[in-house]
C-alpha cells in the first residue's frame, strides 16, 4: 500500500497494488487472488451447511467481516511493514498489496449478499439488526470498496487520471478504516473480543503515521548551522 500522494496509477494502482506483473520470481499475482478466493467459497458454502437458514447466513456475516479485516489490514500496513521490517514477509505483503483489496472486495461482495440473504430471509430482524439510519454510514464504505477495486486496474486508474486517482484512494482507504473502526468499536462494550480488531485498526493506522512522518523527517535537509 502507498502512502497517499505518494504513488502513480501506474506505479500501483491504487492503495491496494502494485501492478499485476510477476515480481521478482514470486507467485503470480492472479493466483494469490485465486486462492484467495477459492478459500473464501469455501468458507461461505462451510457456513451455510453447518447451519443452514438463518443462523448460517448470519455465521456468513461475522466470518466474512473479519476475513474482510484481516486482507484490508494487509493491504493497509503493507508500506509501513517494508519500511520497518525490511524483509521476505513484508516484500511479500507489498508485492501482492492489490491481490489483498481485491480479495477485500470478494470478500465484502460475499458480506454484502448475505447481507442482502438476511434482509430477505427474516426482515424483521434484519430491521432490528440494523436500522434504516445506521446504513447509510456502512453503504459509503461499500461504494469506496468497489470504486477503489474498480481503479485498481492500470487501464482505469489511468482514465481516472493521477489527482482524482489519488483523490478516490487517499479518501477511500481511509474512510473504509474508520468504517472498520466503527464497526467493531461500539462492539467492545458488549462483546470485549471486538477489543481485538478495534486495537490492531488503530495500531495500523498509528503505524502508518509513524511511517509516513519518519520519511519526512528524513527527506528534510540537514542544517547548515551557525556559520
Amino acid at each position: 500500500m502507498n502512502f497517499p500522494g505518494r504513488s502513480s496509477p501506474s506505479e500501483a494502482g491504487g492503495e491496494w497494488g502494485q501492478s499485476g506483473r510477476l515480481v521478482g520470481g514470486g507467485v503470480r499475482p492472479w493466483l494469490v487472488w485465486l486462492v484467495g478466493a477459492v478459500l473464501l467459497g469455501l468458507m461461505a458454502a462451510s457456513c451455510l451447511l453447518w447451519l443452514p437458514g438463518v443462523d448460517g447466513v448470519r455465521l456468513l456475516i461475522r466470518a466474512t467481516a473479519r476475513t474482510s479485516l484481516v486482507f484490508f489490514l494487509l493491504a493497509y500496513t503493507a508500506q509501513a511493514a517494508v519500511l520497518t521490517w525490511p524483509g521476505a514477509w513484508s516484500s511479500w505483503q507489498r508485492r501482492y498489496r492489490r491481490q489483498w483489496g481485491w480479495l477485500l472486495v470478494t470478500s465484502h461482495g460475499l458480506h454484502s449478499a448475505a447481507i442482502i440473504s438476511l434482509a430477505m430471509m427474516a426482515p424483521v430482524l434484519f430491521a432490528t439488526l440494523s436500522p434504516p439510519a445506521q446504513r447509510i454510514g456502512p453503504g459509503l464504505a461499500y461504494v469506496f470498496i468497489a470504486l477503489m477495486g474498480l481503479t485498481s486496474f492500470d487501464r482505469t486508474a489511468a482514465w481516472l487520471g493521477k489527482v482524482w486517482w489519488a483523490r478516490l484512494h487517499t479518501w477511500g482507504m481511509h474512510y473504509i478504516w474508520l468504517s472498520f473502526l466503527v464497526a467493531n468499536g461500539k462492539r467492545v462494550a458488549a462483546h470485549p473480543e471486538y477489543a481485538m480488531p478495534t486495537g490492531l485498526l488503530i495500531a495500523a493506522f498509528l503505524w502508518r503515521q509513524w511511517c509516513r512522518r519518519s520519511r519526512v523527517i528524513r527527506a528534510e535537509p540537514a542544517s547548515a548551522g551557525p556559520a
